[in-house]
């Protein structure tokens, strides 16, 4: 029995990892345009790392698509190829040559269930902040390669006529009509001899931007130099997120819901269910994708594959069912929904061809 099994396991794994690499290329080129829109003012290092890092976040998707296109494939080709009727013919029961699909489906569901609890969660959360590193959401807000800079969120507009590292000299600093920079005598013009930007380190939370030799061009009046202070985190603007708990590895979510720290235990709770459904489905969709291949032998691949659509669609209408259930109820069992409702289809489907 074990040679059928490593028949079986080779054209598998060869026939899911082809699989996983095209999808996972289709993947990767999809998220150029992202990655290049958010890694704006840094180098080609930091777009391709956002870029891995939105690919390696649908890992879960694609590990179990690739499988069951695999599983679906290989046996539909033994099927039309009339080898699961000679297994049949020789008195093995058809569990033995889906047993290969099982074991690989166990493998897989190791290997996601390690990505889900402790992998995934730790991509979700660098993806959002590659670009939050302190030099370049300076670079990146200010504009520094123009001699036009909108200073934050501020409503300052400087334009200067020299410029060294970061200081600057002549400069004229536009300012709104709501926001003066002097409250005395609240000119929306001002000249400022030198300009000086203090780029944060390691540790500290603020830009500090200090004028020198600031005049009213108008009045003709000097005006005090007052630094102009920005916290980083108002830098992060429309890319700003908080925490969430896709964010945290299962351990830290099981330790916070334990100790009573957890500001939604119910949600944390679905979140580790959702986890562990999804680190099963390879195994699932092992016997599923067997029996859709030796039920459409006379119909060929494409039908086979398109059958195989079926208890996706089911997973993941569950998937969605069962985000709205909890809302609703409030109860984290309703993660357990895609198992459902893709038991609704693999059970009589299962029932039916193992047994025949």
């Amino acid at each position: 029995m074990w040679k059928l099994h490593r028949y079986y396991l080779r054209e598998l794994t060869a026939n899911a990892a082809i699989t996983f690499l095209v999808m996972f290329t289709v993947v990767l080129v999809s998220a150029i345009s992202r990655g290049i829109q958010r890694s704006v003012g840094g180098d080609l290092f930091d777009a391709a790392k956002i870029i891995l890092l939105f690919a390696l976040d649908s890992l879960p998707h694609l590990i179990t698509i690739a499988f069951l296109v695999a599983t679906v494939l290989t046996y539909s080709r033994a099927a039309q190829d009339r080898e699961l009727v000679a297994i049949r013919a020789a008195g093995i029961p058809p569990r033995v040559p889906m047993m290969a699909a099982v074991l690989l489906g166990m493998l897989l569901s190791v290997f996601g269930s390690v990505a889900l609890h402790y992998v995934i969660p730790d991509v979700h959360f660098r993806k959002y902040r590659v670009i939050a590193d302190t030099v370049r959401n300076v670079f990146l807000m200010l504009k520094l390669g123009s001699d036009r800079i909108p200073i934050a969120d501020t409503g300052y507009v400087m334009t200067f006529r020299h410029r060294e590292g970061m200081q600057f000299e002549d400069c004229t600093i536009y300012c709104p009509s709501d926001r003066p920079f002097d409250k005395e005598n609240k000119s929306s013009i001002l000249r400022v001899e030198r300009v000086s930007i203090e780029v944060p380190q390691e540790g500290e939370a603020d830009i500090v931007i200090r004028p020198e030799g600031v005049r009213d061009p108008i009045k003709g009046v000097s005006i005090g130099s007052t630094p102009i202070t920005i916290p980083l985190q108002d830098l992060g603007g429309r890319d700003r997120r908080d925490d969430r708990d896709d964010d945290l590895r299962s351990d830290q979510l099981l330790a916070e819901v334990l100790r009573d720290v957890h500001p939604r235990p119910e949600t944390a709770v679905y979140t580790l269910f959702r986890r562990c459904c999804f680190s099963l489905m390879p195994v699932m969709l092992a016997p599923v994708g067997f029996c859709i291949a030796e039920l459409t032998r006379e119909k060929g691949r494409v039908m086979a594959l398109v059958l195989a659509l079926i208890p996706l669609a089911m997973f993941y209408v569950g998937e969605v069912l069962g985000a709205r259930l909890l809302l609703s109820t409030k109860s984290p069992w309703c993660a357990w929904m895609p198992m459902v409702l893709l038991a609704v289809v693999a059970v009589p489907l299962c029932w039916r061809q193992l047994r025949r």
